[in-house]
């Protein structure tokens, strides 16, 4: 009984982080370039948010804001890249620059990832 209690508040502090996971929408911004990428942005709930330089093998991790239904761009630059759906909550997005002209989108799994991993890494 007396391991009861540390072991819920144990329990408690690996879910907290993943429970917010299902409670958002997140975009992780990776430049797999081995150069840098200058003005990168994305725009979300018709708002650009401006990221400046990523350097190489840099990653930009954001909580998205709950907007409804929207579309999420990726910008490098002057060009629009991955006109993706998102919503408030549920949607992850992994956008991977490779040059400035080549940016890939992909939704991140939702059970298979943890909260935790996509904001430190």
């Amino acid at each position: 009984m007396r391991y009861l209690w540390p072991s819920f508040v144990f329990l408690l502090i690996l879910i907290a982080p993943n429970l917010i996971w299902l409670c958002t929408s997140t975009i992780r911004i990776e430049n797999a370039s081995e150069s840098p990428i200058y003005a990168v942005a994305y725009k979300a709930c018709e708002r650009t948010h401006s990221l400046g330089t990523l350097q190489p093998s840099q990653s930009v991790f954001r909580l998205l804001e709950a907007c409804g239904d929207d579309t999420l761009e990726i910008l490098v630059q002057d060009s629009n890249f991955c006109q993706t759906y998102v919503e408030g909550e549920l949607y992850h997005v992994d956008a991977t620059i490779s040059t400035a002209d080549e940016v890939e989108c992909e939704y991140d799994d939702l059970l298979l990832s943890l909260f935790i991993f996509k904001a430190l890494l």
